[in-house]
């Protein structure tokens, strides 16, 4: 079903204070449809414009329709006029981002005369294009070396559209770039296999195929993912904690993630920034020194996903008081291997 908004033409002129002919008042109706419906307002939609009610003495009259991003008509992103009492007006240019669209639709008869007018809040458009998944405020961990990458773009019609895109992966470390083009599905699965233990980016290009280049639009992911298998890891690698400030809305504590080549004895430990020992992780009460080759931090032994509450730190020291806000560091030593990442506890 299409969203209709229908505002008589006397009521309109009255509201918006138009300039319009005295007999055109108490005329007619007209008719502001927005195609297709849905939220938010789609990028370029197709818009019908009826006007019914108006006597034939008008003879054959005109529709004009303009597209604002404010209800004076000031900043006009959209001027057309066509011939008929319904007609439909295709857009060639898409509308601006997460902006309040105004549409004003105006009778016109041979003489040149507006016989009425309309005006209409016709919605709301939002980001052209945002990456579903993988994506995080800080890292996220895969399990495949084939992993599926997931967007959203908004409506568009034919022309200007329809949308096609181009994915680029990137290797954190290498800075390595593969691409993929000519997809024109928001659901794509990567045909190569990408590196376990290794940190990625990504990046959507999306383009109207029917439109202009300036219409393009691309997007970066907001943080990197690892492609981390669940058999044995092929290195000793420690990981950016996450939630990364902490606390925030989703936990209280920050979670540590590392990985064992091989057993090795482990030693992860909180600094402060004169590199004073804070809290000491492992060992712990209840993970010991000397660990098997394996995952740690995860919800369980082969998952990768969630938080070890052994491998998370709530901001305490040693001595069980509350640390200050500030950056902290965290580090693991293992198996020959040293790393060192930035923790930023904003106190409690």
């Amino acid at each position: 079903m299409s969203r209709v908004r229908t505002i008589g033409a006397a009521l309109v002129v009255a509201l918006i204070a138009l300039a319009v002919p005295l007999r055109a008042q108490a005329q007619g109706q007209i008719q502001i449809i927005i195609l297709p419906t849905e939220t938010p307002m789609p990028a370029a939609p197709r818009i019908e414009v009826r006007a019914s009610g108006f006597p034939a003495t008008l003879g054959a009259v005109q529709i004009r329709l303009r597209l604002s991003l404010n209800a004076q008509l000031g900043l006009i992103v959209y001027d057309s006029t066509k011939s008929g009492a319904d007609v439909f007006f295709t857009m060639q240019r898409l509308l601006p981002e997460n902006r309040s669209i105004f549409a004003q639709a105006d009778v016109i008869d041979e003489r040149g005369i507006t016989a009425g007018s309309a005006v209409i809040l016709a919605g709301r458009t939002g980001p052209r294009l945002q990456l579903i998944e993988p994506s995080g405020i800080t890292g996220v961990s895969l399990n495949t070396q084939q992993p599926r990458f997931v967007w959203r773009s908004a409506g568009i019609t034919t022309p200007p559209g329809p949308w096609v895109y181009e994915l680029f992966v990137t290797n954190v470390a290498t800075q390595e770039t593969r691409s993929r083009g000519g997809i024109v599905d928001t659901v794509y699965t990567y045909p190569d296999t990408l590196q376990s233990n290794t940190s990625y980016r990504w990046r959507v290009l999306a383009r109207p195929l029917n439109g202009l280049p300036e219409d393009s639009v691309s997007v970066s992911s907001q943080s990197s993912f690892v492609i981390a298998p669940a058999d044995q890891p092929v290195s000793t690698l420690l990981y950016q904690n996450f939630p990364n400030p902490f606390p925030a809305p989703s936990s209280s504590t920050t979670c540590i993630w590392f990985d064992l080549r091989t057993p090795a004895e482990a030693r992860l430990m909180i600094y402060d920034l004169r590199g004073l020992p804070v809290r000491t992780i492992v060992p712990g009460p209840q993970l010991g020194g000397m660990l098997p080759a394996g995952r740690y931090g995860r919800q369980g032994d082969a998952a990768t996903s969630g938080c070890d509450p052994r491998l998370a730190w709530d901001g305490t020291a040693d001595n069980g008081q509350m640390v200050p806000a500030g950056i902290y560091l965290v580090r693991l030593r293992a198996d020959g291997y040293e790393s060192m990442k930035k923790i930023v506890f904003r106190g409690r």
